[in-house]
């Protein structure tokens, strides 16, 4: 494999930190998935993690005297994580995994990437990056990256008995890379299913991180239709509906629209959405949720939601309802959504004397305004009030 420029590919900064953890004459290398992704085509890269044969002590004690702060709360599993003005990056020190439980584990640091790759969790994440570019194929895993194959390292149940999240992120890496059956084995869902409750014993926080990346790839159809085979979705998401599924990724590509979590989880009718979104998502989240019960015409989307959140609010309602979305609705969107009310509060407020009074008449004025079709006049609704 030829070598790559890391500064340009990765950043600056990982470089640096690179050329610092070295000058101890010890290891450091990029691992997992920057590299998976990288190998694959991919040029933005949002989390990028290193390894090193540096004990986690001395990786403290480098990075105290090179005043870098950092974040030691993953400690007990040999990581410290460095946060840049860029990104946050994750060091873990070379180890094997001697004895887990669940989501911990006994560790034992070693010295080098072989052991280290040997109890990651599929062969897809098993590849590393030299300071000077060179990637390294430790466990000979790359035909399986090339052809999309999903498997895990070793033996699939004890990787997944190390740390029940691995459930999740298998079906994560089969709606992210978009795969299909012939890169999934049907006997690591059937390993998959009889462990499947044991995802109840992990931090909703960790399982929410892992399914809103299931629904915020670009197609999660076949990785939630293997979710619901091994009746994950309905512990975790409640009814699946393959239609449902398929019609709303159909929509988003007919308007060429880019994931969204809040159209998703109102389409699909997804079970305990809250803990999935962050807080801009809530409130986006609540103002479409309190407009579902009703019916509105273009006009009044366009101008109440603008353009996109209205185009959202048409999938949903198809999705959920069966509505059919017109091209001459989306035009009216359109036009609505460009439309500025003629009335201010100093029009009104002169009249009434009155902050509640001069609110109600204002929104009385409005509906009428967008009933009109946008037509009637400033004196017109100032009319209205006598």
């Amino acid at each position: 494999m030829k070598k790559v420029n890391i500064a340009k590919i990765f950043g600056a900064e990982v470089k640096e930190l690179m050329c610092l953890l070295r000058s101890s004459g010890k290891e450091c290398y990029v691992v997992g998935g920057a590299i998976r992704d990288l190998l694959l085509g991919q040029e933005k890269f949002t989390d990028v993690d290193l390894t090193t044969s540096l004990s986690v002590e001395q990786l403290k004690q480098m990075l105290d005297q090179n005043q870098i702060s950092f974040d030691d709360r993953a400690i007990r599993y040999g990581s410290l994580t460095v946060s840049t003005q860029k990104r946050r990056l994750q060091i873990t020190s070379f180890r094997k995994d001697i004895r887990t439980f669940g989501r911990s584990a006994d560790i034992e640091l070693v010295e080098n990437i072989e052991e280290d790759a040997k109890r990651r969790d599929f062969t897809i994440n098993a590849f590393y990056c030299s300071y000077n570019g060179e990637i390294i194929d430790p466990l000979g895993n790359l035909e399986d990256l090339n052809k999309r194959r999903l498997c895990f390292i070793g033996d699939p149940e004890k990787r997944i008995t190390e740390d029940y999240l691995r459930i999740l992120r298998y079906f994560r890496f089969i709606a992210v890379l978009d795969l299909k059956n012939k890169n999934v084995d049907q006997k690591d869902l059937s390993i998959i299913k009889k462990h499947m409750n044991s995802i109840n014993d992990l931090g909703y926080e960790r399982v929410a991180k892992e399914i809103r990346k299931i629904l915020l790839a670009t197609s999660p159809l076949f990785a939630l239709k293997l979710m619901n085979e091994v009746d994950l979705y309905k512990t975790l998401l409640g009814i699946y509906s393959q239609d449902s599924v398929l019609k709303l990724e159909k929509l988003e590509c007919r308007f060429n629209l880019t994931p969204s979590l809040v159209r998703r989880l109102l389409a699909l009718e997804i079970q305990k959405p809250i803990p999935l979104m962050l807080k801009k998502e809530k409130k986006y989240f609540n103002q479409l949720s309190d407009l579902m019960n009703f019916d509105y015409n273009p006009d009044y989307l366009g101008y109440k939601l603008g353009e996109k959140a209205s185009l959202d609010f048409l999938i949903i309602k198809e999705v959920k309802d069966g509505y059919s979305i017109k091209a001459k609705d989306i035009e009216k969107i359109k036009k609505a959504s460009k439309k500025i009310f003629p009335i201010k509060f100093s029009d009104v407020h002169p009249l009434t004397k009155n902050l509640n009074i001069t609110k109600e008449k204002i929104n009385l004025m409005e509906i009428f305004w967008i009933s009109s079709g946008f037509k009637a006049s400033k004196g017109k609704l100032l009319g209205l009030l006598s």
